[in-house]
C-alpha cells in the first residue's frame, strides 16, 4: 500500500478538506465576503451569518448523510449501485412537495415552509410502507428492494400526472424543487434535518461492524451470531428516516451516495465499514459544499440548482476513476 493510500494519511487529509470548505466556502459567492467585512459591514455580516453559513452547514451535513446512507444500502442490499433514494423515500418526499405546490399551499409553520413539511410527510409515508414490508415474516433484502422500486415508480407516475395538470407556473415550481438545492435554507430547516440525521449517524457507529459481516451473506452472518433481520431493518429504517429529512430540506440530490463511498473504497481498498463511513461522510459533505459554491458562483446572479452540478461533476469524475481501475474493487 502506497503512503498516500494509508488511512493515517487519507483521514486527516479528508478532515482538512472538510474544515477548509466549511471555513472558506461561506465567503464565496456573487461577492467575496472577507473576515474584515463581517466585522465592518452590517449587510454583509447578515448575508454571511444568516444565509451563507446555514447554507454551507446544510450542504455539508446533507452531503455527508447521503454518502453514509449510500454506503449502508450498498452493504445491506449487497448491490454496488444501491443509492440513498432506492427505497422510494425521495420520490415520496417529491410527491408530498408536488401536492403542496399544486394545491397552492404557501406560508410557513413553526418556521418551516408548508412545502418542506409536505415533503417530510411524503417521506414519512414512504417509510411507513417500507416498515410494513420490513417486519413481515417473509421479508428479506430482495422484497424490500422491490417494494422500494414500486413505491418510487408509483410516486414518480403521480408526480408526472400532477406536473401535467398543474399549469406552467406550478409545473416549473415542481421541476425546480425536484432539481434539488440548498438555497433558501435556514437554521430551523438545518435543525429539522439534523434531528433524524444525528440518530442515524449514532446507529451507524454502533452497527457498522455488522455491515462487514453482511458482505459474507445472510446465512454466514447469522451463523456468526448476527441477528440479520433486526440489524437490517434498523439500518434500513433509520437510513430512510435520515434520507427523508435530507430530501425534505434540500430536495433530491443525486450521485453523492454512489460516488463518495466508491471513491473511498478506491483510495483505501479493503477498508472496514466503520472507517469507510467516516471517510464517506467527510468526502460527501465536502463535495456538496464545493458543488453548491460553484452553483451560486458560476453564472451570477442566476443560481444553478446544485443537483445539476453534482450530476455534471460527479458523473464524469466517477467514470474517469473507473477507467483507471485495472481490477474489480467493489466490496
Amino acid at each position: 500500500m502506497s503512503t498516500i493510500k494509508r488511512p493515517s494519511v487519507v483521514v486527516p487529509l479528508l478532515l482538512l478538506i472538510g474544515l477548509t470548505t466549511l471555513f472558506v466556502c461561506p465567503g464565496i459567492g456573487i461577492r467575496w465576503i472577507s473576515p474584515l467585512d463581517i466585522f465592518q459591514n452590517d449587510d454583509l455580516r447578515y448575508i454571511f451569518l444568516s444565509i451563507r453559513v446555514p447554507r454551507t452547514l446544510t450542504a455539508f451535513f446533507a452531503g455527508g448523510g447521503l454518502a453514509v446512507a449510500g454506503m449502508i444500502y450498498q452493504a445491506v442490499f449487497r448491490n454496488p449501485l444501491a443509492c440513498p433514494h432506492i427505497l422510494g423515500v425521495s420520490s415520496g418526499a417529491s410527491l408530498g412537495a408536488a401536492l403542496c405546490i399544486v394545491a397552492g399551499l404557501a406560508g410557513s409553520l413553526l418556521g418551516l415552509s408548508i412545502i418542506t413539511l409536505g415533503a417530510f410527510a411524503g417521506a414519512v409515508g414512504s417509510i411507513l410502507i417500507i416498515c410494513a414490508f420490513a417486519w413481515t415474516r417473509e421479508s428479506n433484502s430482495s422484497t424490500l428492494l422491490l417494494a422500494g422500486v414500486v413505491v418510487a415508480t408509483l410516486c414518480s407516475g403521480l408526480i408526472m400526472f400532477i406536473h401535467m395538470i398543474g399549469g406552467i407556473h406550478k409545473s416549473f415550481q415542481i421541476l425546480r424543487w425536484i432539481m434539488g438545492g440548498v438555497d433558501g435554507v435556514s437554521y430551523s430547516l438545518l435543525l429539522l434535518m439534523l434531528a433524524p440525521l444525528s440518530v442515524f449517524l449514532g446507529i451507524t457507529v454502533l452497527f457498522t461492524p455488522r455491515l462487514d459481516q453482511f458482505l459474507t451473506g445472510e446465512e454466514i452472518a447469522h451463523s456468526r451470531g448476527i441477528n440479520v433481520k433486526l440489524s437490517r431493518n434498523i439500518l434500513i429504517i433509520s437510513t430512510a428516516v435520515a434520507v427523508g429529512g435530507i430530501v425534505a430540506a434540500c430536495g433530491p440530490i443525486g450521485f453523492i451516495g454512489i460516488i463518495a463511498p466508491h471513491v473511498c473504497r478506491m483510495i483505501l481498498p479493503g477498508i472496514r465499514h466503520r472507517l469507510l463511513s467516516l471517510c464517506s461522510f467527510l468526502l460527501g459533505g465536502s463535495f456538496l459544499v464545493l458543488a453548491d459554491t460553484l452553483a451560486r458562483s458560476i453564472a451570477p446572479p442566476t443560481e444553478i440548482p446544485v443537483g445539476i452540478i453534482t450530476s455534471l461533476l460527479g458523473g464524469p469524475f466517477f467514470l474517469v476513476i473507473l477507467a483507471r481501475q485495472k481490477k474489480r474493487y467493489l466490496m
